[in-house]
């Protein structure tokens, strides 16, 4: 509690220290965009929200029955809500973005809708994540709003977000390796290891929210047995076991 106060003060000074003209102006007569961003989840404490992860490993199960995914970028209206659905457009900033994506192969920028009675929705890029993973692309989209016909400028730090997309795997360790102790259940930490076990269990995201313990247990003893089951070698010849300390058998 005492830590919520804290913020909750510490917000509230930083807002009467701002100057009259540090605070962003636009007409409210005209409905904006804005990318849903760190501005309204101060609490959130994540300061990379500000660009958004796409890891082909989490997709890999729903792309065996539709190969193209819908990424969700969160936005936030400001203005009217109508009863009708609005269209509006987004762009890759191709200056501001790098890496080796193919705009028309590892993903599309769809037709973009803004649904009727809303606040809050999405804009979508499409994803392919069979050819992403094929070609081990990766790289960080910049996506930007562009004003139109039904919307207009929002606020300024808010009318991009980075999009970063990986068909490589896991190049770093996933947060849900240690938040669910998965060194106990299948050694030492390797990417090889962590997208099996991502595949089998059906985990779509990397969470710090650890699994229910029966759940844990059973996806890892399954990725246990795959391993045993099919013979699979690292980088340096040596067979791969998922095999900690927990006992399968």
């Amino acid at each position: 509690m005492k830590k919520i106060v804290f913020l909750v003060l510490a917000c509230a000074a930083a807002f009467v220290s701002c100057k009259k003209e540090d605070i962003p102006q636009f007409n409210s007569s005209v409905a904006t965009l804005d990318f849903l961003k760190s501005y309204y989840i101060p609490n959130y404490n994540r300061p990379d929200y500000d660009t958004l992860v796409l890891n082909s490993v989490f997709y890999i199960a729903q792309a065996a029955e539709n190969p193209e995914i819908d990424f969700k970028l969160p936005m936030r209206m400001s203005g009217a809500i109508v009863d009708y659905d609005r269209s509006f457009k987004i762009r890759v900033v191709p200056e501001k973005s790098r890496g080796d994506l193919v705009e028309g192969v590892h993903y599309t920028l769809p037709e973009q809708v803004f649904h009727a009675g809303q606040y809050a929705d999405s804009a979508i890029v499409r994803v392919n994540i069979d050819k992403l993973r094929a070609d081990k692309a990766e790289g960080t989209l910049v996506i930007e709003h562009v004003p139109g016909e039904n919307f207009g400028v929002g606020l300024e730090s808010y009318q991009s977000i980075g999009l970063k997309i990986s068909g490589k795997g896991f190049a770093t360790q996933p947060d849900f390796w240690n938040a669910n102790d998965l060194t106990e259940y299948g050694g030492t930490y390797s990417s090889i290891k962590a997208e099996k076990f991502v595949e089998l269990s059906g985990l779509t995201s990397d969470s710090l929210e650890p699994i229910d313990q029966a759940e844990l247990y059973a996806y890892c003893k399954l990725t246990y047995e795959w391993f045993r089951d099919n013979p699979t070698y690292d980088e340096d010849g040596q067979r791969v076991e998922f095999k900690g300390s927990v006992i399968y058998e």
